[in-house]
Order: structure tokens, then C-alpha cells, then sequence
């Protein structure tokens, strides 16, 4: 019984020691380098119902799933055998699929991965400046940033209850934050999503923002700052940022959309 005990206990050790020397696994997507149609029916004489603009990128996000990820709703194209491959536009709901042509999927996208790693050549607290790869009306420019956090105890909240009380919280003192700037918004990643002030799981809302020392503050809405040194995912709120990611040094994704290094 003792030996059974002590080799269980040796497999999950050695298991843990796996996951944890396991390198993060990047996204795998398309970036859509020129303009594709969809039709109404499996047939490049059907009407065409849509068109998806250049510079867009649509991510993996299941068995041949590939999704653009915007906020409040759903888009996506699954992939298949046969000539087409389903679209789904943009909606809240259910609607019906459109068509794209395989050959002209082909021709229009380019295959790429995306990390969630700070590149090894960014300098932490130095401001880069993107700009989308196609003129578009959503985002003009973006600047973005990684921060060190340097207050002496900083938490996070990932987990709550149906009150929105934390049912989990760790500790990322010293850890780094991306800010991501744009549209006169400054908005905070960590560990894959958008994070805010705990407080506002109490319904005292605040923005976030990381000076250039690493230290957090919550901004009331008329201008206060304070010092805190609890956060949160985006818990109970819609979040502006649904996702963020390096294709290289000089080429991120915001949402659904390249930008470039300037």
C-alpha cells in the first residue's frame, strides 16, 4: 500500500513538473490580407451577402472554429471539407450560415500564430506605438506598453460567487501588466484578460491605471485617484478588450484587428 501511495504521489509530482516546464501555447488564426466575399448559397454565382475586411484576424478557438473576437457578439468561419467553408456574421444571435469559397479563403489570408508572451525585446515601461495594417474606423493608432508592478502586496481576484464576492484570489505582486492604449481609453491585460479595480465588484467604479513606478490606482469619474492594491479580471462587466496578443515584436492583435509597430 505504501509503495502503490508513494508512486501515485511520485506520477502527479513528476506531472506537475511537466505542466509547469511546458512552454504556454500560442494561438494559431488568419489574418485576412484582402478582401473575401461570402454568398447566400455554395455557389460563386450566388448573391453575395458579406465581405471581410482586409487586416482583420480570426482566431482559433475550437475544432476548425476560427473566430474574430469582438465584443457583445459573435462572428466566425468553420472550416470543412468540400468547396466552402461556413460564415457566420456578426450577430447575438443564431442566423444562417453564408459561404466562402475555399480557393478564395486560400488566396486572402495569411496563416500566423499569436503569443500571449512579452516579446524578449521589449523594453518594459517604453511606450510602442501601432497603427492598423488597413485603414479602418474602429482603431486609429494604439499604444502599448508592459509595467512592472511594484507595490509591496498586490492581488487578483479571478474567481466569484453569484454576489460577485471572490471565491479566488492570487497574489501578482511584481508581475507584468500590458496597457493597452486607444480610443481615449487606457485598458490593463493580464494572464489572457482585461483586468480592473476589486472595488468595482462592490459597485464603487473606477478606471485603472499604472503609473510609469508600477503602482495601481482606481480613478473615480470625477478625477480622484487612490492607491489600491487589489484588482480583478473583468468580472460582472462587459469588457472593452476581449483579446490581445504579439504575432511578432513589431505586430500585435487587438480584438480582431493587425496593427503594426510605427
Amino acid at each position: 500500500m505504501k509503495r502503490i501511495l508513494f508512486l501515485l504521489v511520485a506520477v502527479m509530482m513528476s506531472w506537475t513538473m511537466v505542466q509547469a516546464l511546458s512552454p504556454v501555447q500560442d494561438d494559431e488564426g488568419y489574418v485576412i490580407t484582402s478582401k473575401l466575399k461570402s454568398h447566400n448559397k455554395r455557389s460563386l454565382k450566388s448573391r453575395v451577402k458579406s465581405t471581410i475586411a482586409p487586416g482583420r484576424v480570426a482566431i482559433k478557438t475550437g475544432d476548425n472554429i476560427f473566430s474574430f473576437h469582438i465584443i457583445d457578439a459573435a462572428e466566425f468561419i468553420k472550416t470543412q471539407s468540400g468547396a466552402f467553408y461556413k460564415y457566420y456574421p456578426p450577430a447575438q444571435d443564431i442566423v444562417p450560415a453564408e459561404y466562402i469559397a475555399v480557393a478564395d479563403f486560400k488566396k486572402a489570408v495569411r496563416k500566423v500564430k499569436i503569443s500571449s508572451q512579452l516579446p524578449t525585446s521589449w523594453e518594459l515601461g517604453k511606450r510602442y506605438v501601432f497603427k492598423p495594417i488597413e485603414p479602418n474606423e474602429y482603431v486609429k493608432s494604439a499604444t502599448v506598453r508592459a509595467v512592472r508592478l511594484k507595490s509591496d502586496y498586490i492581488t487578483l481576484v479571478t474567481k466569484v460567487d453569484d454576489n460577485f464576492k471572490p471565491t479566488k484570489t492570487i497574489n501578482i505582486t511584481g508581475k507584468t501588466i500590458i496597457e493597452v492604449a486607444y480610443n481615449d481609453e487606457k485598458l490593463y491585460w493580464y494572464n489572457g484578460e482585461q483586468i480592473m479595480p476589486a472595488e468595482n465588484l462592490d459597485g464603487k467604479y473606477g478606471t485603472l491605471h499604472i503609473d510609469d513606478n508600477g503602482v495601481p490606482y482606481s480613478v473615480t469619474e470625477d478625477g480622484n485617484r487612490n492607491v489600491i492594491n487589489r484588482l480583478s479580471n473583468v468580472l460582472g462587466e462587459i469588457p472593452m478588450l476581449d483579446y490581445f496578443g504579439w504575432i511578432s515584436s513589431t505586430q500585435i492583435v487587438i480584438d480582431d484587428l493587425v496593427l503594426d509597430l510605427q
